[in-house]
């Protein structure tokens, strides 16, 4: 059976989906899902999508004729609708919306402004504050997801660089616990570490000290990259070694990643 959900990418997949988790994020969001997206999430809890390209009628930052949708949120601690709140307040959306999908500067959501249940489907441009309806219901949005030809993904990294991000806005992203608000800000630096690398230093730092057990792995991930390109000193390196050796759940990311550059 043919499924949207990419099945070598379990990065935004979360826990399997209960009637009870359902319950409280209707609840909290004080709205009612929709039966499709119910029944998509009973299949697989979010996840990276194998279509990932939707049509617009009108120009958007990603394309003349298209938007590029790389996942859809479960339910769940992260990478989960129930961010919603916080995303509307820290991006200046419309409120009444439920996002459940999105990278910092472009959204998917539900659109819960004249009604609570069967939202249309909206597409956001935070910089720009573009908002264009895409379909009339969840069903319809994902019944037109389609494969574009291999130039989204360089778009994608194009508009990234665009933004220039200031040493507070990235200081105020990296304090959020949130990785979908940390992953931007991160892709911003490495495309443009020249100039930065003080600065890249002190956030590597700076999220190893995460309470999330997710972030950490993930600026390991990019303190790696960030080596391999020379971006990173050899007292940092020591720095970030020693924190890993002290934290239990990381240890083992130093004869992964670092031991070749010590």
């Amino acid at each position: 059976m043919k499924t949207i959900w990419q099945k070598d990418d379990d990065y935004y997949k979360l826990s399997t989906l209960t009637d009870e988790a359902v319950q409280h994020a209707e609840g909290k969001l004080k709205i009612r899902l929709p039966k499709s997206y119910l029944a998509l999430l009973k299949e697989q809890n979010g996840g990276s999508l194998n279509d990932k390209s939707f049509p617009t009628n009108v120009p958007t930052s990603w394309a003349d004729d298209h938007i590029h949708v790389g996942h859809i949120w479960g339910i769940g601690e992260s990478h989960s609708i129930l961010n919603s709140e916080y995303l509307i307040s820290e991006w200046g959306l419309p409120h009444n919306i439920v996002i459940f999908s999105g990278d910092g500067h472009s959204w998917c959501a539900f659109d819960y402004r004249k009604t609570k249940e069967n939202p249309p489907i909206i597409y956001i441009e935070a910089d720009s504050e573009v908002v264009i309806e895409l379909t009339p219901d969840f069903e319809a949005f994902l019944n037109g997801l389609y494969t574009e030809e291999e130039t989204g993904h360089d778009e994608f990294f194009f508009e990234q660089d665009q933004r220039v991000w200031t040493y507070e806005e990235l200081k105020v992203v990296f304090l959020t616990n949130i990785e979908q608000e940390i992953i931007p800000a991160l892709d911003y630096l490495y495309y443009n570490p020249a100039g930065n690398e003080q600065y890249i230093e002190e956030s590597v730092m700076l999220l190893l000290q995460s309470p999330s057990f997710e972030i950490k792995q993930l600026v390991i991930t990019y303190a790696n990259e960030f080596c391999e390109n020379g971006v990173l000193s050899s007292l940092s390196v020591k720095k970030i070694v020693q924190v890993i050796r002290n934290d239990r759940e990381l240890k083992q990311y130093e004869e992964i990643y670092f031991s070749k550059f010590l």
